[in-house]
């Protein structure tokens, strides 16, 4: 899997649902996932790995499916 392509699929999903990485990150606190800002703007670059758990709670936050996060394609989010 490529870092930067998940990344750039995570960042179009985010401002598609109109969220600043402020608000994924406080979105993320609610579920006990504890990332700045800072590390969200490192995992849509690239620059940063993802634990799998946070991987999962940003597919619930963001409203996509895990399979267009991995391989990309039609995004249809509400």
């Amino acid at each position: 899997m490529d870092h930067n392509q998940l990344g750039e699929r995570l960042r179009i999903a985010r401002q598609r649902k109109n969220m600043s990485q402020l608000d994924v990150a406080i979105a993320l606190e609610e579920f006990g996932v504890h990332l700045n800002q800072t590390a969200i703007g490192k995992i849509e670059r690239g620059e940063r790995n993802i634990y799998l758990h946070h991987f999962v709670v940003l597919l619930e936050i963001l409203d996509i499916s895990y399979e267009w996060a991995i391989n990309g394609g039609d995004i249809n989010i509400p």
